[in-house]
């Protein structure tokens, strides 16, 4: 947002000014919630991070309404003539929280990152960037709210740019001007390793050798004395840059790290994991394409200056496109030549020529970077006996055994995020060409899916044709994503960077591989991937063991697994077509079968028969409907993929069946109906009349459900339709069903037809011999006597169901029922019997269940408050608060504005009582 009225700075102290005056910025609370604002720096910042950062863990239940007061005060310093309701330019709402829109115009936080990611003029870019950051950000506010994530990172960038300009300056002598500035912003990190140690490397090249001692010995002793640590490996080599004589190099030294890759981007994370620990033995790992090379190679000239007695390099071509790694012996005849050992003088046996690689290096500070690794048993005759020498190795394989018995630290090299994938691009291609196509940049960023070879591919293919549009190359991506990122060269195509692993691979495990390829989710089970492959639980588990070792897989616990989204496209073009018909019907197969589990544990009558499933399919099975259901949150995107996936195969049974069998859970956890409705609708569609009568039925029922919010009207002929077929079935207890829905579609006429379908439903419940359709036809009828003002009229049937719940329902049926009663009592004035009951309720439903808890905390705040519990209705009323914040547009969305708002008014009121008190 630019506005040449508006001015906001950040370093040196938070300041606004506007029309060019300097603004009060009030209460230490206002300025406190702008300025964590202001460090989201344009990101949504939710409303209970806001209330945490003002009030601490225990915030006041007023907390929420005077955090919107904050806002509304702050979005007046800005345009003082807003009215007092009014979102303004500038602080706008995001779901459940703010944001506070601002560009580099009017804010110098944001002219300062955007600087940091600019290339251009490094000289001027840096010397601009020193002094506009020269004063710490946000000083004078509390020290704990500085603590906080959004602003440590604003702070750690501040130096790391201060770090960078040092680089800088080290190695080019027209950036030496800004010394002074670089001192500033050591004085003000004292304990910053990195920054410190620059320093002293750059008054050691300017000839100011005795002042870099003697700012070494001051950094040493405050480490020890303000953290109890010793200098770290960039301060130590630092300091003996300092302490050497220039003339003492020794020209035999092996220096055969190669270069660090231009434009390589640094990953801070794992900047930080590879310089934490003392092993001398680190293993860098992870799939094809993560950069692990690069990444080990940039680290190793990192810490060359602390092993003065060489660096040796070795590609052990673990998985190389020929298919023959390097054999142990031979790479240590390499090695000996590297350290000046004549293998010739040396016995043929492995044994022999690693003891004497050992002996050799024993006495030696050295860098042995093994690069590509096939396993743990192809490295370890390689390694040197003394803990003097570091040895880096990187491999597609987890090299455990290697972690296990040479205690090697792995270090997981995974996808870049967003913004370091954004700042790969931006050091290939330049700001300007990124700004000018902002949301072609975004979208290439998202199908590269985080590949640091993907991204290199795609910048390459743009830094060759400068008039190619980002544009083009990301609708490429998005039609044909691997052959948009070939390159006509093995050595750097992302297709053959994957064979190499997948050739490596075992028959079963290849299998399972391209199998995986029909799972449409993020992360999937490994029943799943067993009923997939058709293989038992041995099998199962041998392969995908083996597949998270070659890191083609990640297991991300609880036995569940995700694989790379360019992987995951890569296995696709190996399944062939047969053989990816078989496996996608063992999918749905698989979800349809846990799905039908997961409907029984409801107690409910099936909409349909469902057979024992295929061979090789092994569904998921639960013991009780709150396991089914946190199953369902784990598989939602998965069975949203088999469902469409049966759909677009003709196997409309199936999709059916799936979708009428999670309705109870969606429900239950208060998924928003718009969430499966056009699915439903699409299926409903094709399957139609072609289903038998129980299923369509049910599935009119369910899409009656599903649209009843948006279109009354045609979720009432839905009904309709559905009764029909019921009816000509003879099928009593979907009757009973279809006359309890139809009671809770809103009436388009106050003709009293919502209580009659009520009546009609008890009515065939009674009749068709299935209690918990009975229990649930009472249930709405209570609610229907209770919208009418008929209160004790409705107590009857909510007992009676309450009491068949206690022997055919669940135990989230029974909490539900033990909520309705505590909304009988209340109203009947009975406020000891709504806490007892509404205390039963919140025990025996899920947590997640927020269609019961949330008028549930509303009335037992106000319970509790009238039996004299001012505490407890408190906390009630907070946690109602909390859960508004998050659900209550779903809750709105399932029962309507009206009913939403009885229980608003009644956390209120109780709201405004107790601050009264």
């Amino acid at each position: 947002m630019a506005d040449p009225a508006v001015r906001v700075v950040v370093f040196g102290g938070l300041r606004v000014w506007r029309d060019g005056d300097e603004v009060d910025l009030g209460s230490v609370r206002r300025r406190m919630v702008l300025a964590t604002l202001l460090a989201a720096r344009g990101s949504a910042v939710g409303l209970a991070e806001l209330i945490d950062t003002v009030w601490g863990e225990e915030p006041s239940p007023s907390a929420p309404n005077q955090l919107h007061r904050l806002i509304g005060q702050i979005r007046r310093l800005f345009e003082p003539e807003l009215p007092i309701r009014a979102a303004g330019r500038w602080v706008l709402p995001v779901g459940d929280g703010y944001r506070l829109i601002m560009d580099s115009r009017a804010c110098d936080l944001m002219t300062f990152f955007e600087l940091t990611a600019s290339g251009g003029d490094d000289q001027r870019r840096f010397e601009r960037l020193l002094r506009l950051a020269v004063d710490p950000p946000f000083a004078g506010l509390p020290e704990d709210l500085l603590e906080r994530p959004a602003f440590v990172a604003v702070r750690a960038a501040r130096a790391q740019m201060a770090v960078d300009a040092a680089d800088l300056a080290i190695g080019n002598p027209r950036a030496r001007d800004y010394l002074p500035l670089l001192e500033q912003y050591a004085a003000g990190n004292p304990l910053h390793e990195p920054l410190q140690a620059r320093l002293i490397r750059l008054l050691t090249v300017v000839g100011r050798r005795a002042e870099a001692l003697v700012l070494f010995e001051q950094v040493r002793r405050r480490l020890a004395e303000e953290l109890g640590v010793d200098p770290g490996p960039e301060l130590r080599a630092a300091h003996l840059a300092a302490l050497a004589d220039p003339a003492s190099a020794d020209p035999h030294r092996p220096a055969q790290l190669p270069p660090r890759l231009p434009g390589f981007t640094a990953r801070e994370d794992l900047s930080r994991a590879l310089d934490d620990g003392d092993s001398p033995i680190v293993a860098l790992i992870g799939m094809g394409g993560t950069g692990k090379t690069s990444l080990a190679i940039d680290w190793a000239h990192r810490l060359a200056p602390d092993y003065p007695d060489g660096q040796l390099y070795l590609n052990l071509r673990g998985f190389d496109p020929a298919g023959r790694p390097t054999p142990p012996l031979e790479a240590l005849t390499t090695l000996l030549e590297s350290v000046g050992v004549d293998p010739a003088s040396v016995g043929d046996s492995l044994d022999a020529r690693s003891a004497r690689f050992r002996s050799a290096v024993a006495d030696r500070k050295m860098i042995v970077l093994l690069d590509n690794a096939r396993d743990s048993e192809q490295v370890r005759p390689l390694l040197p006996g003394s803990a003097g020498c570091r040895v880096i190795v990187t491999s597609r394989n987890q090299l455990t055994g290697l972690v296990a018995r040479e205690a090697a630290r792995p270090v997981p090299v995974g996808r870049l995020g967003a913004a370091a994938s954004r700042q790969l691009l931006n050091r290939r291609l330049g700001p300007s060409r990124l700004a000018d196509e902002p949301a072609a940049t975004d979208e290439i960023i998202r199908l590269c899916a985080g590949l640091p070879l993907a991204l290199s591919v795609a910048a390459a293919r743009l830094a060759v044709n400068a008039a190619a549009k980002l544009a083009d190359v990301a609708a490429e991506l998005d039609r044909r994503r691997l052959d948009a990122l070939a390159t006509g060269e093995p050595a750097d195509d992302l297709r053959s960077a994957l064979s190499w692993s997948y050739a490596t691979l075992t028959a079963p495990a290849a299998r399972m591989f391209r199998h995986l390829a029909v799972h449409s989710g993020a992360d999937f089970a490994a029943d799943s991937a067993a009923s997939v492959a058709g293989l038992d639980e041995a099998g199962t588990r041998r392969t995908l063991a083996e597949l998270t070792v070659t890191n083609m897989l990640t297991e991300l616990g609880a036995g569940r697994y995700t694989v790379h989204d360019l992987l995951h496209a890569y296995a696709g073009e190996l399944l062939t077509g047969d053989e990816r018909m078989r496996a996608e019907r063992r999918l749905v197969d698989h979800y349809t079968h846990s799905a039908h589990n997961a409907y029984l544990t409801t107690r409910r009558p099936p909409a349909a028969t469902l057979g024992p499933p295929p061979a090789g399919v092994v569904p998921a099975t639960f013991t009780s409907f709150a396991e089914a259901a946190e199953w369902y949150v784990r598989e939602r995107a998965a069975l949203a993929g088999a469902i469409d996936l049966a759909h677009a195969r003709g196997w409309w049974r199936e999709a059916a069946l799936m979708i009428v069998d999670l309705r109870p859970i969606r429900g239950q956890i208060l998924e928003p109906l718009s969430a499966s409705r056009d699915q439903t609708l699409r299926v409903l569609d094709a399957a139609g009349a072609g289903a038998e009568p129980g299923l369509h039925a049910t599935l009119l029922r369910e899409a009656s459900i599903a649209v009843r919010g948006t279109d009354p009207g045609r979720a009432y002929r839905f009904l309709e339709e559905a009764l029909s077929i019921a009816e000509r079935a003879g099928d009593l207890a979907g009757q009973a069903q279809l006359h309890r829905s139809l009671s809770e579609i809103p009436s388009l006429h106050d003709d009293g037809s919502r209580l009659r379908h009520a009546y009609r439903a008890v009515e065939l419940g009674r009749s068709c011999g299935e209690p918990i359709v009975l229990m649930f036809a009472l249930v709405a009828l209570a609610q229907r006597l209770d919208e009418a003002g008929d209160i004790v009229a409705a107590e009857a049937p909510s007992r009676e169901a309450f009491q068949l719940s206690l022997t055919v329902g669940t135990r989230e049926d029974q909490g539900m029922l033990a909520a309705r009663l505590a909304d009988l009592t209340s109203q009947l004035g009975d406020y000891g019997a709504a806490v007892e009951m509404a205390e039963v309720a919140l025990q025996h439903t899920l947590p997640q269940d927020t269609l019961i808890h949330l008028p549930l905390l509303a009335l037992l705040a106000e319970a509790r408050l009238r039996c004299g519990d001012p505490v407890g209705a408190r906390s009630a009323v907070a946690a109602y608060q909390q859960l508004v914040g998050t659900s209550a547009d779903a809750y709105v969305e399932y029962v309507g504005q009206a009913e939403f708002d009885r229980y608003q008014e009644k956390a209120d009121a109780v709201l405004a009582e107790l601050e009264g008190r």
